[in-house]
């Protein structure tokens, strides 16, 4: 027979183990709850307000994806001239030579490419950097 845990049951179960931590130890279970979701909620909007103050494009964290290496500001705009299409899916990376397929499309009705390379302790983004993800817009699909 398998056990469901209710909301109830990871609430108490969440308490349980905050109540052990220093800071949480001297409060009522209620308490306890309601101050590790504040705590938990100032920690997501001090992570996003960091992440928007240091990328140069921070729209662009909001529908690329993480893999592409859009958090370490890796992505950029690139111009219609800097690739060339393939075929309907794959394009060629003229700065690199490389045939990369279109990762996704883009929502403005321009090129981004994600490239960089790890190098000495952070990212470095250049022409010259692997290609990990390429957003054409939908206008360039019957090219």
């Amino acid at each position: 027979m398998s056990h469901k845990l209710t909301d109830f049951d990871v609430r108490r179960t969440l308490a349980r183990r905050l109540s052990r931590l220093p800071f949480f130890r001297f409060l009522p279970r209620t308490e306890t709850l309601a101050a590790a979701a504040g705590v938990g909620v100032a920690l997501l909007v001090a992570g996003a307000a960091v992440a928007e103050g240091y990328h140069s494009n921070p729209w662009l964290l909001s529908w690329i994806p993480v893999p592409c290496c859009v958090t370490n500001d890796c992505c950029w705009q690139i111009t219609e001239n800097e690739v060339r299409p393939i075929d309907g899916q794959r394009w060629e990376i003229l700065a690199t030579g490389q045939i990369q397929p279109r990762t996704g499309w883009s929502p403005d009705g321009n090129f981004y490419r994600c490239a960089c390379d790890f190098a000495e302790g952070h990212w470095i983004k250049h022409q010259g950097a692997h290609t990990r993800c390429l957003f054409v817009p939908l206008r360039s699909a019957s090219r």
